[in-house]
């Protein structure tokens, strides 16, 4: 193998990587509708995002996740456009994630009794 055809073959995988990562995606555009924007913003502690105290108890955890979960159900705004839909999704999956952050945050918060 000659100096010029590895210059070609480099060249070539340079160009096609090229044409994929940069090309393939502004061609798809055009093509389709842009997914419903979802807000990307600086995410949350669990505590705000659940809208209690960061010393929350159980019962105030759940009862704030219950409520706030029955605000944003995805069933609730079916009859809607597609992008309040997605919101309602993305809402929703943020609150089972802080919920989750919450549980285990008071598990490894909670005191333990002795191990003998």
């Amino acid at each position: 193998m000659t100096t010029t055809e590895l210059m070609v073959i480099v060249g070539a995988g340079a160009l096609g990587y090229w044409l994929v990562a940069v090309m393939w995606p502004n061609l798809r555009k055009g093509g389709r509708a842009a997914p419903p924007a979802v807000p990307q913003g600086q995410a949350l502690m669990w505590h705000e995002e659940l809208g209690v105290p960061a010393d929350a108890s159980r019962e105030q955890i759940e009862a704030a996740y219950r409520a706030k979960k029955a605000e944003y159900d995805p069933a609730r705004v079916a009859h809607l456009a597609a992008d309040i839909r997605e919101m309602s999704r993305y809402r929703s999956e943020q609150l089972d994630l802080a919920y989750d952050a919450a549980l285990r945050d008071l598990e490894w918060l909670r005191p333990r009794g002795r191990e003998v």
